[in-house]
């Protein structure tokens, strides 16, 4: 079972916002911050059109996580309402079960306020404690310098670049950066 205990930390702005695991109930919250940040439609390879989750299917994904002892989905709760989020899964076969591939997000209104550093925080924290997670890995828009600069913050390095990966429109592509952080030895 992977779950974390729920963390509080202290914002730049003085607010507070406590980091935990999700949980089934979570569903809707989620779906409807997926909706939000697909509808920004910026630094997603996902387009709106193509997100059809249902309730009971996003509700299965979240206790999925939650069953699977290398796999977590952590939610940013800020004023009762979740305004960031951050999921894992690790590799399927046993050559890479020890790498942990991830994504993160947070409401626009809600970033540079230190939201994205507090997910990350905890989940560095939590895969240093998990058994199975050495290798915490994610791929980033290269027009998302500050996703970048705060991965590059809290210890991640590039490792590949996969050049026009992202097909934007016609005649119009985005590179995508490959980063990794070591967690264990």
């Amino acid at each position: 079972m992977s779950t974390i205990a729920p963390r509080i930390y202290k914002l730049r702005t003085g607010e507070t916002v406590i980091i935990r695991g999700a949980i089934p109930d979570d569903a809707q919250a989620l779906l409807e911050h997926a909706r939000t940040i697909l509808t920004e439609d910026l630094y997603n390879i996902r387009i709106l059109e193509e997100f059809q989750n249902t309730l009971e299917e996003e509700g299965q994904w979240i206790q999925q996580h939650i069953d699977h002892p290398a796999q977590i989905v952590l939610v940013a709760e800020l004023d009762s309402s979740i305004v960031g989020m951050l999921d894992i899964e690790n590799g399927v076969f046993k050559r890479t079960a020890h790498v942990g591939y991830f994504a993160m997000s947070v409401r626009p209104e809600f970033r540079g306020k230190g939201i994205g550093m507090a997910l990350l925080q905890s989940l560095i924290d939590w895969a240093r404690e998990n058994p199975v997670i050495e290798k915490l890995t994610l791929a980033v828009f290269a027009t998302n310098q500050p996703a970048i600069a705060l991965y590059k913050k809290v210890g991640f390095r590039q490792e590949g670049r996969r050049v026009r990966e992202i097909k934007i429109a016609e005649g119009k592509y985005v590179d995508d950066i490959l980063m990794y952080r070591f967690v264990k030895g």
